[in-house]
């Protein structure tokens, strides 16, 4: 159900020029009255306005309801959140100061 109250789902999209959102379904928006066409812009008159769909989630289902009709959510795998948290090995380089590296080279040029 979109935020205006049309039934469909997903159908919510931003006007690439002035970032005002719409209901493509229903032409309802966030602006008075409703668009005389999907391609124009009700607010800023842009022809082909249509930019990336928003209130959308790529993937998403919905919680789904298992054989007793309890509902259930996912959630991370161990494996991955371990895998998340691990830094990768290596031997960082200490920083020397000018100086000390100065001193440094002239103390093995004593000796």
């Amino acid at each position: 159900m979109c935020r205006w109250g049309c039934t469909t789902t997903n159908t919510t999209f931003m006007c690439k020029w002035c970032g005002t959102r719409y209901c493509k379904e229903c032409l309802k928006g966030d602006f008075t009255g409703e668009m005389t066409d999907p391609a124009k812009c009700r607010k800023c008159n842009q022809t082909k306005c249509q930019g990336q769909r928003v209130e959308f989630v790529p993937g998403h289902k919905g919680p789904s309801t298992d054989k007793a009709g309890k509902t259930s959510a996912r959630s991370k795998s161990p494996a991955k959140s371990a895998k998340q948290g691990a830094k990768k090995g290596g031997k960082k380089k200490k920083k020397r100061s000018k100086e000390r590296r100065q001193k440094e080279k002239e103390e093995t040029i004593k000796a």
